[in-house]
């Protein structure tokens, strides 16, 4: 019996970096859990490395923590880019059929899916991945695999992702010095598409949003298809933020506030928060509660919901904001008929689910991966690193292909030989 692969995805985010280390059920399309730790992040922000020293000794502190804790060595790994300057465009390209008796061949659909990536980019940006969006066999469209078909023109319209060099290269130096190979680097936005989405979904037309904590993820499907993807670097932690201002009380309190309470009914009905005790789990002694209210009023928090409410609502709404804007660009403004999933750290905020239904005028649910066994709770917040290791080698330019294509040109030219 073959022995089971260990797939490892390393989600390095604002808040924590997540390590997940999973192998495919052999009898269902489940995942089994093999480790799952998580620890705080440094040099790190707002979806780009701000200190590669310090984000290299937090990945070395998990990938040591995991083998001390499950005597599991990590080698290789699956890893997200987030960011801002993520951007996607179209391009196209052709190649003369060489296949035997005029047919398709691989080595004909590696060929083109090749040069579709060939793009004049500025100096500063790179191809991160590309997606193949269409077939066209001697201008007949809609083929959904050309292969064994007989033309004499492909042709491939491919979406073509870009990022930051200095950005890639930040995460590939980062990645390297914490002694780590690099399986595949995948962007955030599709990473958590993998993790959520059907292929029905997928056809009707979805948009996944994830709100984490420095930054909110975006993708758009339609017919299949990617249509849109974007990073932007506003996140749950600019709630948090707003709320310890508003309420002029310390972060850690306003982070328990914006989880309990959320977005509360717009009304006059007092919130009342013994500062003291409020980040304790036990519930409070109720005789205590009144002694310690007549001693020391001073420790005690209070606002009406709508106070709350004015604080979070606007800058949730600058968020959807963001994404309704790409939306409106693709005319898909209120005509998805999936609608919205949300997830990510934000989604947990109490009542975000109605409010984002308002928002967009469109179907919105919260969702989880939920494909895997070993997870005691579904948790939103896990969706990213769920989903580098739930992905199949379908990118123009994974390393599973790019190592198909080389040996396919080796093949080639073997039959020329004597």
């Amino acid at each position: 019996m073959s022995k089971e692969q260990l797939i490892v995805g390393l989600d390095i985010g604002s808040q924590t970096i997540k390590i997940l280390g999973v192998v495919k059920d052999r009898s269902s399309d489940l995942y089994r859990v093999q480790f799952f730790e998580q620890i705080p992040t440094l040099g790190f922000s707002r979806g780009r490395i701000r200190d590669e020293k310090l984000l290299t000794k937090k990945i070395i502190e998990l990938t040591e923590k995991v083998r001390e804790k499950y005597d599991k060595n990590i080698d290789c790994v699956t890893v997200n880019i987030s960011g801002s300057r993520l951007e996607l465009f179209s391009n196209k390209a052709s190649v003369s059929v060489s296949g035997a008796l005029g047919k398709v061949s691989e080595l004909d659909k590696e060929r083109v899916l090749e040069d579709v990536k060939t793009v004049v980019l500025a100096n500063n940006k790179k191809v991160l991945k590309a997606f193949t969006k269409d077939w066209c066999l001697d201008g007949e469209k809609d083929i959904s695999n050309p292969l064994g078909l007989q033309g004499i023109r492909l042709e491939v319209e491919a979406s073509i992702l870009t990022c930051f060099s200095s950005d890639r290269e930040a995460l590939e130096n980062t990645i390297a010095d914490a002694g780590l190979n690099i399986e595949d680097i995948i962007p955030t936005p599709y990473a958590d598409a993998t993790a959520l989405l059907d292929d029905t979904q997928k056809e009707l037309g979805v948009a996944v949003v994830n709100i984490g904590f420095g930054t909110t993820s975006f993708i758009i499907y339609e017919d299949g298809k990617i249509l849109d993807l974007a990073v932007f670097p506003i996140g749950s932690s600019h709630i948090t933020n707003d709320i310890a201002i508003g309420l002029q009380t310390e972060i850690d309190i306003a982070e328990k506030i914006k989880l309990e309470y959320g977005l509360p009914d717009a009304s006059n009905k007092k919130i009342e928060i013994n500062i003291k005790t409020f980040l304790n789990d036990e519930d409070e002694d109720e005789e205590r509660v009144a002694v310690n209210r007549q001693r020391e009023a001073r420790d005690y928090l209070t606002f009406t919901e709508r106070d709350l409410k004015n604080i979070v609502a606007p800058r949730l709404s600058e968020i959807f904001d963001l994404i309704k804007e790409r939306l409106k660009k693709l005319n898909k403004l209120e005509k998805l008929p999936v609608g919205i999933i949300l997830t990510g750290g934000g989604s947990k905020i109490k009542g975000l689910e109605e409010f984002a239904k308002k928002e967009f005028k469109l179907p919105c649910k919260l969702a989880a991966p939920s494909k895997f066994m070993g997870f005691e709770t579904r948790d939103p917040s896990n969706t990213t690193v769920c989903g580098l290791v739930s992905l199949e080698n379908d990118f123009v330019d994974s390393p599973a292909r790019e190592n198909k294509f080389i040996e396919a040109i080796k093949n080639f030219f073997v039959n020329f030989k004597v």
